[in-house]
């Protein structure tokens, strides 16, 4: 009975981890060039956000899930201001920050960078509190109804934690093959692309969090 429900979060992570959004376009902009590690990191930053909402969902922590949908609007917000800063920094990044700079820098990474990645990314998920709402129409289409017991919660949570990592380290390794091939030129279109849709997302957010209020 266990391994259903682990199958069942897979199938669940898979299909609803797909990379979009922000932090797909954060992940790629940064295995471009921090390299395949922290394009991974910043994507397990926002699984780890899916999976602190999916755990809210299917233990039925509902004073916290009231909380976070009666503020949404502000955490909205938040997330609006740290997108688009994200994304104005990223498109006023000079020439001489260029690919094969980047490249270079990262040999010398040190930790407290590579955990910003992840912190990050787990910050503007979380910021979207209406992700609990999504989890819970899942839920109901996989019929979990709550009445599951605590180890086949665990189960599906691991199960949806591992889904969600699938996509995050193919969009790692498929993109670290081509990054190689991108010149300076193309990287510094790349990065007001990047910014752009950034700050696009970001204004989004802020709407969709006016609209909640």
């Amino acid at each position: 009975m266990l391994e259903n429900y682990l199958l069942k979060g897979l199938v669940i992570g898979v299909v609803f981890g797909v990379p979009a959004g922000v932090v797909g376009i954060l992940s790629i902009q940064r295995v471009l060039t921090q390299g395949a590690f922290a394009g991974f990191l910043t994507g397990i930053g926002s699984s780890a956000a899916d999976i602190f909402y999916a755990c809210v969902g299917v233990f039925g922590l509902t004073f916290i899930s009231d909380i976070l949908l009666k503020h949404q609007s502000t955490i909205c917000m938040v997330g609006c201001l740290m997108v688009v800063a994200i994304g104005v920094r990223t498109i006023k990044k000079k020439e001489s920050h260029s690919f094969a700079s980047a490249a270079e820098n990262n040999k010398e990474e040190h930790p407290g960078h590579i955990f910003s990645c992840f912190l990050s990314s787990f910050v503007i998920a979380i910021t979207n509190p209406a992700t609990i709402l999504s989890f819970m129409v899942v839920f109901s289409m996989f019929r979990i109804g709550g009445n599951e017991s605590v180890g086949e919660n665990v189960q599906l949570i691991c199960g949806i934690f591992a889904g969600t990592c699938i996509w995050w380290l193919a969009i790692a390794v498929i993109v670290s093959l081509y990054r190689k091939k991108v010149t300076d030129d193309v990287y510094f279109i790349l990065n007001r692309i990047f910014g752009a849709l950034m700050i696009l997302f970001g204004i989004v957010i802020g709407v969709r969090g006016c609209l909640n209020g």
